[in-house]
């Protein structure tokens, strides 16, 4: 389920603390995704090729069509289901914003907050709710997030990304992650 989804159901099960409802999303349903649109393929050959490995702009290049090739997969019709029904008992009313809760983010060693986006769908148009999932299923696979992982050492194929649904905050003016220890405490 990754850290976000993960602490957050902390936080639903801790008294006395005020959460809005959410729900997770496992990375079953991520690595599903890009299994059955043969995507994990389509990035092991680019990363065979030595151009890709060594021409930052030729890399950039190949991730955004790799990125297109995400916005355009299929979604598991089962899946679909699954999700509508979710919806409609957890969160029935309103937009719903699709975040990041991946495995690789947020992490000793690697911080990368901030790596990975979130996107927001409406359940009354379906397919926006699918292209905010295929928009932060993308996002992983960003220039940016691509690059900030190789500096790390982090294997690409290692990300799951899992996601937590909640009702989008449309007048949000900033989010941000919330640190619960102390930073300069080094025990």
């Amino acid at each position: 389920y990754g850290g976000k989804a993960a602490q957050y159901s902390i936080l639903a099960r801790t008294p006395d603390v005020p959460v809005r409802p959410a729900f997770a999303i496992p990375v079953y349903y991520y690595d599903q995704f890009m299994r059955s649109n043969g995507l994990y393929d389509r990035m092991t050959a680019l990363q065979a090729e030595e151009r890709f490995r060594t021409d930052p702009a030729y890399r950039a290049a190949r991730l955004a069509e790799f990125h297109d090739a995400i916005l355009a997969g299929q979604v598991d019709m089962g899946f679909q289901t699954l999700l509508r029904e979710k919806i409609r008992a957890a969160l029935p009313t309103g937009e719903v914003r699709v975040r990041t809760s991946t495995n690789s983010e947020d992490l000793e060693g690697f911080p990368c907050a901030g790596c990975y986006e979130s996107h927001t769908g409406d359940p009354a148009d379906w397919p926006s709710v699918l292209d905010a999932i295929r928009e932060t299923y993308a996002s992983a696979w960003s220039f940016r997030t691509y690059e900030e992982r190789t500096y790390y050492g982090v294997e690409h194929r290692s990300v799951g990304m899992a996601l937590l649904a909640h009702y989008n905050f449309p007048d949000e003016e900033a989010n941000g992650v919330a640190v619960t220890n102390n930073p300069f405490d080094t025990a």
